[in-house]
């Protein structure tokens, strides 16, 4: 099996060597590729990933990037410099946040055995610190009620903050309830990607930074006719909020207010 491991590192380079150190941990496929996108990268971060590779004796690179490009286009990026000196895909690409660890060191022994032609893209199970699953993907339209609540939730970060709160009553009388969709902003932390996917006309969509990568490849799967799999056999460990904790919590809403514009503009609007 050949695997591509595309990772985002922004700053603290800790979670990136976390990530690592799991991940050498596992029974590794015939060939692996790790590339890491170094966002607004300085001397420090570019040489403490150079040592990782060198440490680790991996088939690793690095991306330096001056500005932060954030995930999903520093993710795709990397995937187009990768397939530059590549005449073909690999069999799978993991596209993920470097704030997660594999607790199951045969991870890629189960990912091998998956047809990449029937399995597309893959949601593995994605278990937070206090072990509560992230997973599946969204397989249904926000209704009325969420549709609403994301339309004044966006408005001002300040109502933001009340929404946030008010939500959690409506939860207790009943109001909300836990559905597939109410996860649907963690998701992305982990997705693989077969050859299969890419070769159907498949594409990861840079035009946003943060927080639209779950929808944006659920939307783009039904254009090229891909199914996208919950598979919980492949578990993986999210440690959020390691990397985001770095950018402040009003950045990190106007970043999501611009996403769910764009996805909502481009991919929902009826």
């Amino acid at each position: 099996m050949n695997l591509w491991l595309i990772t985002v590192n922004y700053g603290d380079t800790a979670p990136t060597e976390s990530l690592i150190q799991s991940l050498i941990a596992c029974s590794l496929p015939e060939s692996l590729k790790v590339a890491i996108a170094d966002n607004a990268c300085s001397t420090e971060t570019t040489s403490k990933l150079n040592n990782l590779s060198d440490s680790f004796k991996l088939n690793m690179d690095i991306f330096p990037f001056n500005e932060n490009r954030y995930y999903w286009p520093a993710a795709k990026q990397v995937l187009s410099n990768l397939k530059a000196s590549s005449i073909d895909y690999p069999d799978w690409v993991m596209v993920c946040n470097n704030d997660i660890t594999f607790p199951d060191k045969d991870f890629f022994k189960k990912l091998n055995k998956i047809d990449p032609i029937k399995f597309p893209i893959i949601g593995p199970k994605i278990l937070n610190n206090t072990n509560e699953s992230l997973n599946p993907f969204m397989t249904e339209p926000l209704s009325w009620r969420e549709r609403l609540y994301w339309w004044l939730y966006f408005i001002s970060y300040s109502g933001s903050r009340c929404l946030l709160k008010s939500r959690k009553i409506w939860g207790t009388i009943g109001w909300t309830k836990k559905s597939k969709n109410s996860d649907q902003a963690k998701e992305g932390s982990a997705i693989l990607f077969s050859s299969d996917f890419f070769n159907k006309g498949g594409w990861l969509d840079d035009n946003f930074d943060l927080y639209g990568e779950e929808l944006s490849v659920a939307e783009i799967a039904k254009k090229i006719g891909a199914a996208i799999t919950y598979y919980p056999e492949l578990k993986i460990i999210h440690h959020e909020h390691a990397n985001t904790g770095q950018t402040n919590n009003k950045l990190l809403f106007e970043k999501a207010r611009e996403s769910h514009r764009y996805i909502q503009s481009t991919y929902l609007k009826k």
